[in-house]
């Protein structure tokens, strides 16, 4: 319940009502797509993470250029960043489509919550998860070439390099900036 003492249930809308009983994660969609923004934001960090990998890292793990050699880990990161920027987009368009009106009727409530639930999972744990996952695998390289060893012993291999796939830190980069700062933009030329 509000802390404000003008509060009154009966000044929301009825699908504000199910909404607040109802969603999973209790935030508006603007604040959730922020969140998704930022999320998509921090893939930016690949191509930096890799650039100030420490030299023997690089002469042990890349044959090439390593901002610009396509790696397995940059795509996972990048599929995050995505996810998350799609998520953040679309929570965006749900809530203009929420405040254009009219209300959802009551059938139509249920599918706007699961609308919003699908897209705050799919930004904040496939989004996440992504940038979480890729980001420090490819960081790893900065514990040392010991660090890269015992992961490679253990089946991981950070930096392997994925020719089909030709998504390199620097791209991951270039896209994770561009969404994410989309997303923000969204969110604020919405006013909200």
């Amino acid at each position: 319940m509000s802390d404000d003492a003008g509060f009154e249930p009966t000044d929301r809308s009825e699908y504000e009502l199910v909404r607040a009983a109802n969603v999973i994660v209790p935030m508006p969609p603007l604040r959730k797509a922020r969140i998704c923004g930022g999320v998509a934001l921090l893939g930016s960090l690949a191509a930096p993470v890799v650039a100030t990998l420490p030299v023997g890292v690089r002469d042990a793990a890349f044959s090439g250029p390593p901002l610009a050699t396509p790696l397995a880990v940059a795509a996972v990161a990048l599929a995050g960043t995505v996810a998350a920027g799609l998520a953040g987009l679309g929570l965006v368009a749900l809530h203009r489509r929420l405040a254009r009106g009219p209300e959802p009727t009551d059938d139509a409530v249920w599918s706007f919550l699961a609308i919003e639930d699908a897209l705050t999972g799919i930004g904040f744990v496939t989004g996440g998860l992504g940038v979480a996952l890729g980001l420090s695998l490819l960081a790893s390289g900065h514990w040392g070439v010991d660090a890269l060893d015992a992961l490679r012993r253990n089946g991981i291999e950070p930096y392997a390099s994925v020719s089909t796939l030709p998504v390199t830190p620097r791209l991951t980069s270039a896209v994770a900036l561009a969404v994410g700062l989309a997303v923000l933009a969204a969110t604020v030329v919405d006013g909200a």
